[in-house]
């Protein structure tokens, strides 16, 4: 008996841990606002800076804000490497 408690203690402790975990995992993503003009490339990360966009709505010839697991620059780099400049626009939550 002193077994099985311990082991659904241990059981529970996980759980807990896990579920810590996934709520830290999800809050990942950064706000970045696209500071370049429509006929430039939307994924070039030198065109972007952090932040919420301003000024933005739900259409629009560019994008204006993006939310993406990209803490800097060289992370959205990386990120922009494997995504078209039409994907990003797609992906964009705000436009303008």
């Amino acid at each position: 008996m002193k077994k099985l408690k311990m082991n659904l203690f241990m059981v529970a402790a996980l759980a807990i841990a896990a579920i810590t975990m996934s709520f830290k995992m999800a809050d990942t993503t950064t706000q970045w606002r696209y500071i370049g003009t429509a006929s430039q490339p939307f994924n070039d990360a030198s065109l972007w800076e952090q932040g919420a966009g301003s000024g933005c709505g739900p259409a629009g010839a560019k994008p204006c804000q993006l939310n993406v697991d990209a803490a800097d620059e060289q992370e959205l780099i990386d990120y922009f490497s494997t995504v078209s400049s039409t994907d990003v626009y797609n992906m964009s939550t705000k436009k303008n």
